[in-house]
């Protein structure tokens, strides 16, 4: 029996529709189960995960230094067939420099100012009660009836002594827990660190090897689908590697500036010395994700200043907000660009989101992510209207006349 083409054609967007909402359905009806599943199978490739995350990043610099010696060297030079080689070795020694001078240099001094932090807490905190008590009677109000002193400390001790039998039946439980805790800790520790250190060594070879494994997924793309769609996916996935490429080198750079300026000011205006380096390093850190970043990093600041030394703490402020604005007009449009190419609207929102959805991971990929579906979806919207031979005049759709 010779079946009619055209019932087939018709039929078929509809047992498409029909196949997508069973599937739909039943992902829902069996959420839980398919996301513990996800996250097992995930679990099972993480050191691959790992390493893909590492060679990104480490094929930036290494880039650079390949097309560099590749201006340098003859093609008929003996170090130029060498030149990957060479690039990677020159890529684990900077980022060995880079580690060293964070181990060696700027963390013992982060360490000793938190350290100096949690020796005078008391007075710091009594500090911000007073000024705050100042601020309310200068304004007519009542104090706050808080207040931080040795008596009260005494108090807490003596109240321990009395109750030593019970604190310490509580805390021979605490221990039995904590023993438990940290065994645990410690295994998933043990096994996170191997997983990173599999990830680097697979990241050697990933690199070693980049234009052999793009061309294996090439070749498996070109398989799987016809030329157009092979071709639509290559030219998404070049865009997406030249954002991402761009804003993760360029919001490194960046923060790494912005940290440096904060620290030369902070010792110029003499703001608070003991934590000059720990505020510079926190607002270098959060300074990656744009933003909320370096507000995150000016209110530590400002509450470590405060505590010390309020009326400096409003000079904090007032200094931070011009850095800040000299390094967002000035620094970052040279430093970052437009490579992300996404309004500012679209910015605060996708970091909003993505936080909410994947907490800091989602921070600090949500604005070359949401860039990457910006472009996606701008051309195809300006596709369509190209198609469509239209124009958007005012408030009207017209013809293009030819």
């Amino acid at each position: 029996m010779k079946v009619d083409k055209s019932i087939i054609k018709k039929i078929k967007p509809w047992m498409f529709l029909a196949s997508f909402c069973a599937v739909l359905i039943f992902g829902l009806m069996n959420s839980t189960m398919l996301i513990n599943n996800t996250k097992y199978f995930a679990g099972l490739f993480i050191s691959l995960l790992y390493g893909i995350v590492i060679a990104f990043i480490l094929n930036i610099p290494m880039s650079y230094f390949e097309k560099l010696f590749k201006e340098y060297i003859s093609e008929k030079s003996f170090f130029y067939k060498r030149i990957r080689g060479i690039s990677i070795l020159l890529t684990l020694v900077l980022a060995f420099l880079v580690l060293s001078i964070l181990l060696s240099i700027i963390i013992p001094q982060v360490i000793n100012s938190v350290i100096l932090l949690l020796n005078n807490i008391v007075v710091y905190v009594n500090n911000i009660i007073a000024f705050v008590n100042d601020i309310l009677v200068t304004l007519s109000f009542e104090e706050m009836d808080i207040n931080i002193d040795s008596k009260q400390l005494d108090l807490f001790v003596e109240t321990i002594t009395k109750n030593w039998e019970t604190i310490l039946q509580n805390a021979s439980n605490v221990v039995s827990d904590a023993g438990t805790f940290v065994l645990n800790n410690a295994v998933a520790f043990t096994v996170a660190l191997g997983n990173w250190f599999m990830g680097f060594m697979l990241s050697l070879y990933l690199l070693h090897s980049k234009e052999l494994f793009i061309n294996q997924m090439k070749t498996a793309l070109a398989a799987l689908f016809d030329k157009d769609s092979t071709n639509r996916i290559l030219r998404i996935s070049t865009k997406t590697n030249e954002i991402f490429t761009s804003f993760i080198s360029g919001q490194l750079l960046e923060a790494c500036i912005l940290g440096c300026l904060i620290y030369i000011g902070m010792v110029i205006f003499d703001f608070a010395p003991s934590f000059q380096v720990l505020i510079a390093v926190v607002t270098s850190v959060t300074s990656i994700i744009p933003m909320f970043g370096a507000m995150i990093a000016m209110l530590f600041g400002f509450i470590l200043i405060l505590a010390t030394d309020p009326v400096q703490a409003i000079w904090f402020i007032i200094f931070y907000q011009v850095v800040q604005q000299f390094e967002g007009t000035v620094i970052y449009p040279r430093v970052v660009g437009n490579s992300v190419g996404l309004p500012g609207v679209w910015v605060l929102l996708s970091i909003v989101v993505f936080t909410g959805l994947f907490g800091l991971a989602g921070a600090l990929v949500a604005v070359p992510t949401t860039a990457v579906i910006y472009s996606i979806m701008s051309d195809l919207v300006h596709n369509r209207i190209k198609n469509k031979n239209i124009e958007i005049i005012d408030n009207q759709v017209v013809d293009i006349v030819e």
